[in-house]
């Protein structure tokens, strides 16, 4: 089976059964979902798009431009993109695009507090394009964590209130991420 850039599995459209297989995830607090692979990974690029929908910029506004999962290479590349194993996530992608530079598109307080909470509450294990050398990506999120890392943390992030209202959003996402 492919792999994306992170090592995860390459997922179609089709792909069902036990996992990895992709969940329309729905962000709470908004009329936004994202399609992302199922289980602690989807869980936590939600939760991010969550966080950040609260206290970044609203994803609700204006087109809809909240992009998870697509069978493609990265762009310029023949390397399998992130988003093809339902590990990475754009957010306002209209708002920040692909080359422009982060600060061009965030003031330095919002790229203070990204950098912050992924080091912090993400614990390392989702990268933002944000500060990517060479060709900014300030839109793109992307797990670089393993999957068992990503589950011990999804199970601790569960338990918050924002964990909460992302699993009662979702059905039956919290027997998976258990699982």
């Amino acid at each position: 089976m492919p792999t994306s850039q992170n090592g995860y599995p390459a997922l179609d459209s089709s792909t069902t059964g036990p996992l990895p297989r992709l969940r329309r995830w729905t962000i709470p607090g908004t009329h936004r979902h994202l399609l992302l692979r199922d289980g602690a990974v989807g869980f936590l690029l939600v939760f991010l798009a969550s966080w950040f929908h609260g206290k970044i910029e609203r994803l609700d506004l204006g087109v809809w431009d909240e992009w998870g999962w697509a069978a493609r290479p990265i762009r310029g590349s023949s390397t399998i993109s992130n988003h093809a194993s339902g590990t990475a996530a754009d957010l306002d992608a209209t708002r920040h695009p692909l080359g422009v530079p982060t600060l061009d598109t965030f003031t330095p307080r919002q790229a203070k507090r990204i950098r912050r909470k992924l080091r912090y509450r993400f614990l390392g294990l989702i990268r933002w394009g944000g500060d990517y050398a060479g060709r900014p990506d300030a839109m793109h999120f992307e797990v670089v964590g393993s999957l068992r890392a990503c589950e011990r943390l999804a199970r601790l992030l569960m338990k918050t209130r924002r964990g909460r209202r992302i699993l009662a959003a979702n059905p039956g996402a919290r027997a998976v991420i258990k699982s």
